[in-house]
């Protein structure tokens, strides 16, 4: 409460959008309801209104493309950086992971050479060897293979869905290998358990989810008795119904996070665009974290070109944030392949240059897939939810749905 009150006055005083916050403190989490709902819409049309004056946070910016395929931009202070992180590696040490121990990276790699070399930078201080988790392919597969063995990584990290291709090309082509990780840490993607049940037997080791989103950062990790906690000192995680309103522990609903350590650009009762629920039962683990379970509706599909390479969601979602970064904005994005493999890019905005976005899209895709792929842009008033609530930005139709 102490944290919240705080996190509340200091919206209040310095950040636009938050001035007529009611004044006084809150007296239980109870009267947080009377905060209205932070929709990701209004974080991406009214960034500047959502920015602290203060000074002296050292913000950094960040851009993400996010699970509804529209691009956010937002900026983190520098301790409230250090705080998610520090909640990140008391997860991580739940796994026998600690700080330097060497990481092979399943996950994507900008396209822009600025931020590539960056990335590789990063990659370098913190000890990690990444793999390209947007094109992937058999050939790509021996290549990894044989740098991992190289490298002897103590465990990976990155997407489900990129890891399980590895250790489903592993099984059916009976390879052995020689590097033993000793955890698994899966990210960006719900960790089924037919993904968990293939992934452990093929590099017999545990695997543990992490759950959190680009906005925020860190939400919930898991621990050796297989519950997700939440990083209760830095968030206040809530589940509400269609109207807005707190459900209990142990029923289903929409997702919705206060970020206590972000003064740069506070988030309070944001709309992640996730469903869940808190568990009701306490961990065996020993833990007093609460738990969350159940998550759904965050899943990408990857596409594939005529050659059987794979692209994974996010390998998109980068051509949406680089073309961002040019001033356009975008209502919705989707990428949708049908079973003869043409790609309809589906854009919703107003006042959008088709001509030239149509050429941007068609240009990029075609390039980074290297094939000649039929590819249509449509300008539409909504992408329309799967049954789920949840808006799929990547999807592959099969013969069967």
């Amino acid at each position: 409460m102490e944290k919240l009150n705080r996190l509340i006055s200091h919206a209040r005083e310095t950040v636009p959008y938050y001035r007529n916050l009611p004044a006084g403190e809150l007296r239980s989490l109870e009267e947080l309801k009377n905060i209205p709902l932070l929709e990701k819409e209004v974080l991406r049309e009214n960034a500047d209104q959502l920015r602290s004056s203060r000074q002296g946070l050292r913000p950094r910016r960040k851009t993400t493309g996010g699970s509804t395929g529209a691009a956010v931009t937002l900026h983190k202070s520098a301790e409230g950086m250090a705080k998610e992180l520090a909640a990140t590696w008391r997860g991580y040490s739940w796994a026998g992971i600690d700080i330097g121990d060497k990481q092979a990276r399943f996950w994507g790699i900008p396209h822009d050479k600025k931020d590539r070399l960056r990335a590789h930078l990063i990659d370098l201080v913190t000890n990690r060897l990444r793999f390209s988790a947007f094109a992937f392919s058999e050939s790509d597969f021996e290549n990894y293979i044989s740098k991992l063995e190289e490298f002897n990584p103590k465990y990976f990290y990155g997407y489900v869905s990129m890891i399980r291709q590895l250790a489903e090309y592993i099984e059916n082509n009976n390879i052995v290998f020689n590097f033993r990780p000793s955890a698994i840490i899966t990210t960006a993607e719900v960790l089924t358990q037919p993904d968990r049940k293939k992934i452990e037997s093929v590099f017999k080791c545990k695997v543990y989810n992490e759950y959190g989103c680009g906005e925020i950062g860190t939400i919930a990790h898991e621990c050796s008795s297989g519950s997700l906690h939440l990083t209760s000192e830095n968030i206040i995680l809530e589940i509400v119904d269609e109207s807005g309103n707190s459900v209990p522990p142990g029923k289903q609903g929409e997702i919705v996070v206060t970020d206590l350590v972000n003064y740069s650009m506070p988030l309070i009762r944001y709309k992640i665009k996730d469903y869940g629920e808190i568990a009701i039962k306490s961990c065996a683990c020993g833990v007093r974290l609460p738990c969350l379970e159940n998550i759904y509706g965050r899943e990408y599909d990857y596409l594939v070109n005529s050659r059987g390479e794979k692209f994974h969601g996010e390998f998109f979602l980068y051509m949406v944030e680089n073309i961002t970064k040019t001033g356009i904005s975008f209502r919705g994005v989707q990428f949708v392949q049908s079973p003869d493999l043409s790609i309809v890019v589906r854009l919703v905005g107003d006042d959008l240059d088709k001509k030239a976005l149509s050429n941007y899209f068609i240009k990029n895709i075609v390039e980074k897939m290297n094939d000649n792929v039929d590819i249509s842009v449509d300008f539409v008033e909504e992408i329309q939810r799967e049954s789920s609530g949840k808006l799929r930005v990547v999807k592959r139709l099969t013969d069967y749905m």
